[in-house]
């Protein structure tokens, strides 16, 4: 396989999805996600063992993938966040089942139809959303073509591992961004399928999968697996994240485009003698709160560039100091923060605040 690609966001989860062993997809064509259907179609065309499946709509591949998990398939998914309450209703029975899933979530601005352009405001429904039942799933949140693709991989590992269900967050703006990427920095290591598999033609033993439990004392023995499950997941799972600049007294928070934007916007403030220190996460579940921790402890601005009506602060609110001031940037409505936006806004909070002080 080529060492480097020129690839879209979206295309770079599909390569990653072939280079971790995937042999499934199913999907259902519409904007944004439209541009990993076909680069998968075009290399099944190629010869790539993946076969690639068109469902009649997006919850149709959420259960067609869950049919072809129990076959022994390593499967990918995708949809658009106006399919979140579908997507949440697969977390819970992939989850009930211990059934491993990749589902790619691109996110678009909402609620409703809304419109194709980029925005996080489905942050927390998939946040917590994926809770109900008491399970999880873990929400990855790459911000460049090359993040994608090693997210890929990172959904993968933990979902065959733990044998659960894995949310890749993509903004639009990130799926249609294009850049080379650079697959000889990213590990992708066999993973294995330490799983059962269900063999038909009545081949074995007779092999039964369910998550109806009508006896409550069964009911209870069994969320007492998932939650021993999900102990040993938050043991060994500390998330990830990415540090950019060098000025720790002001702290920038971002992910998805968002990110990309702040991180520009800190080059340009260089000429401002202002600077200032990124905290990029890259998983949202499970969140890098040592690495947080410690960049907030030298912090004395927190920035948050967001482009939602403030989800990224309620998902900080439980890690961040009542005495550290907080100034969120919010851009709804699918519009990109603008880096001259973010410059201007983060010299007007500093000189304000030093005028207070």
């Amino acid at each position: 396989m080529e060492k480097k690609r020129l690839l879209k966001g979206a295309e770079a989860i599909g390569e990653g999805a072939i280079r971790s062993g995937c042999d499934r997809f199913y999907g259902y064509p519409v904007p944004n996600q439209s541009d990993l259907l076909e680069y998968l179609v075009s290399e099944e065309m190629k010869g790539s063992p993946l076969r690639v499946f068109q469902s009649e709509d997006p919850l149709s591949a959420l259960f067609m993938a869950y049919g072809a998990t129990l076959a022994g398939a390593r499967v990918l998914t995708a949809v658009n966040t106006i399919d979140v309450p579908d997507v949440l209703r697969a977390v819970s029975y992939f989850s009930a089942a211990e059934l491993p899933l990749v589902c790619t979530v691109f996110s678009q601005s909402g609620p409703g139809s809304g419109n194709i352009y980029p925005e996080q405001s489905h942050t927390l429904s998939l946040l917590y959303g994926s809770l109900s039942g008491d399970v999880f799933a873990p929400l990855l949140t790459p911000s460049t073509p090359t993040d994608c693709a090693a997210a890929t991989h990172e959904a993968f590992r933990m979902a065959e591992t733990y044998q659960i269900p894995v949310i890749i967050l993509v903004d639009a703006a990130c799926a249609q961004l294009v850049e080379t990427v650079d697959f000889s920095g990213i590990n992708f290591r066999g993973i294995p399928k330490n799983r059962r598999i269900f063999l038909g033609g009545n081949r074995g033993k007779r092999q039964v999968s369910t998550t109806l439990y009508l006896d409550t004392e069964r009911m209870s023995e069994r969320k007492e697996v998932l939650r021993e499950k999900k102990d040993t997941f938050q043991k060994s799972e500390k998330g990830t994240s990415k540090l950019v600049g060098e000025g720790e007294e002001n702290l920038i928070v971002a992910y998805g485009i968002s990110a990309l934007q702040a991180k520009r916007a800190l080059d340009d403030l260089a000429a401002d003698q202002v600077s200032g220190l990124l905290f990029e996460p890259v998983s949202l579940y499970p969140f890098p709160e040592v690495p947080f921790k410690e960049a907030l402890e030298r912090a004395k601005h927190l920035f948050l560039i967001d482009m939602s009506d403030g989800q990224l602060e309620t998902v900080l609110k439980p890690l961040t100091h009542s005495f550290i001031p907080v100034h969120s940037f919010r851009t709804v409505g699918g519009r990109v923060p603008r880096v001259p936006e973010i410059r201007q806004w983060m010299i007007q909070v500093l000189e304000s605040s030093q005028q207070k002080g």
